[in-house]
């Protein structure tokens, strides 16, 4: 960052970077020299020392040296009523400012997503390959307040097994579920 900082002052008049005795600083781009600045987007008050320290882009905003200008033109006072900028800016490039973001995963709960949780856990269960057929044949219908109703064939999952993983599935969605076996025929000879 300080090799950054360098080259760019390099390649500006000595006076942008380093303020006279009296806060005054030229910018960069302009031959204009004035102790008290103005930036176009957020109507701040900038001195001097602070737009020079800051590479002539606002400390509030972050806006570039384009849009800092000496005179307020787009205001009846000139910039008076402006309010100054502090030095503890959103844009302190000496403090990385960190927002604290909640990344975990979040799961909406509707019909579709728990068809497909219920029937991963059912794939689970399954051992063999009978039961991971009865589970991708399995009927799986939701109601109205997230219930859940599974309705197995007793040929390819067998009527002692209990879907443990579904059940354990169903307790942390907070869902009730209905477990049952129906009779039907072998789907091959």
């Amino acid at each position: 960052m300080s090799q950054v900082r360098s080259k760019i002052s390099s390649e500006w008049p000595r006076r942008s970077t380093r303020p006279d005795g009296d806060g005054k600083a030229r910018h960069p781009l302009w031959d204009r020299d004035s102790d008290t600045w103005f930036c176009l987007h957020c109507d701040g008050k900038i001195t001097g020392v602070q737009i020079a320290k800051n590479l002539w882009h606002c400390p509030a905003c972050g806006a570039v040296p384009v849009d800092i200008l000496d005179t307020a033109f787009w205001c009846e006072d000139e910039g008076k009523s402006l309010p100054p900028i502090g030095d503890k800016a959103k844009s302190d490039i000496s403090k990385p400012e960190f927002h604290v973001v909640d990344d975990r995963p979040k799961l909406e709960l509707n019909e579709r997503n728990i068809v497909l949780l219920m029937r991963s856990a059912l794939l689970d269960d399954s051992t063999n390959v009978s039961e991971r057929l009865g589970a991708l044949l399995a009927e799986i219908t939701v109601d109205e307040d997230n219930d859940v109703w599974i309705r197995s064939k007793s040929d390819l999952w067998p009527d002692d097994k209990a879907p443990t993983q579904a059940i354990n599935v169903a307790a942390q969605l907070g869902i009730e579920i209905e477990w049952e076996t129906m009779w039907s025929k072998i789907p091959f000879h």
